[in-house]
């Protein structure tokens, strides 16, 4: 899907043809959910490799976020959870796209990803959280543990980045970051720029991160491309005057980025 400005729904037409003479020279893409598999992924293989009740952690996800549970769930709301985001399935999703003027502002996830949370405060917080509901876990090195999943990079996207980048595109990495486990010496020759939130005090969906991230990049706003596996975010870069491509799959993004950019990428 290809957003700009109010256009962030899949089957919407764009509003005017995006070529290069447009100014289309900037390419930003996202790590979790798009060099790797789901976070929410990765957070269930982790639970059952650490023998944590995902419905656990789910609830402390809830309590983090402020959110009500969905309507499948039987639980009636009351003024303030109608309020509230759901929460689904996708709970780190739900986490990350919860705006940071509620409860989710102050929520470990969030002070983590702006750099205001250690990393090894944050693992003692979880796991106090996951053991009051009966999974208990062991504090240390619970964050690499938890996001051991994300180190299985996508190839066909890594190689989609580098082509894009030996095409003459700028390239850059925007990711909200749980900790600071990026392998950056994969970034060599593929990056011109890395923004990590926890490094630079902000995170997404602030537009302030993405007008960050182009500037570094040389670039005005308007002249980039994210790539995002999250709406929120989606909405994010289109708020800050980016075009924005919400990441399905490998297949539909290439194609998306070849018509955006008016470049063979594959």
């Amino acid at each position: 899907m290809v957003a700009r400005r109010d256009f962030v729904t899949r089957g919407v037409a764009y509003p005017e043809p995006v070529t290069t003479s447009t100014g289309l020279r900037g390419l930003i893409v996202d790590w979790g959910g798009v060099l790797t598999g789901s976070l929410d992924s990765a957070m269930a293989e982790w639970a059952a490799t650490d023998s944590v009740d995902f419905e656990h952690f789910r609830s402390v996800m809830s309590s983090w976020v402020g959110a009500r549970r969905s309507a499948d769930d039987g639980e009636a709301d009351d003024d303030a959870e109608a309020a509230a985001p759901v929460l689904t399935e996708a709970v780190v999703a739900d986490l990350e796209q919860a705006p940071d003027v509620g409860p989710a502002g102050i929520s470990p996830v969030h002070r983590l990803e702006r750099g205001e949370l250690g990393s090894g405060e944050f693992e003692q917080a979880l796991a106090e959280e996951l053991a009051r509901r009966g999974s208990p876990v062991e504090a240390r090195g619970l964050l690499r543990r938890l996001l051991a999943g994300l180190e299985r990079l996508d190839p066909a996207m890594l190689d989609l980045v580098r082509r894009a980048h030996d095409a003459g595109l700028r390239t850059a990495l925007l990711s909200n970051s749980w900790g600071d486990h990026y392998p950056d010496e994969l970034w060599d020759g593929l990056f011109d720029a890395v923004v990590i939130s926890g490094r630079v005090g902000m995170r997404k969906p602030d537009v302030q991160i993405f007008e960050h991230t182009a500037e570094l990049l040389g670039l005005p706003p308007s002249s980039c491309v994210m790539v995002d596996d999250l709406p929120h975010n989606v909405r994010g870069a289109v708020a800050a005057g980016m075009v924005a491509v919400r990441h399905t799959d490998y297949a539909t993004t290439l194609a998306e980025l070849e018509a955006l950019f008016e470049l063979p990428l594959h």
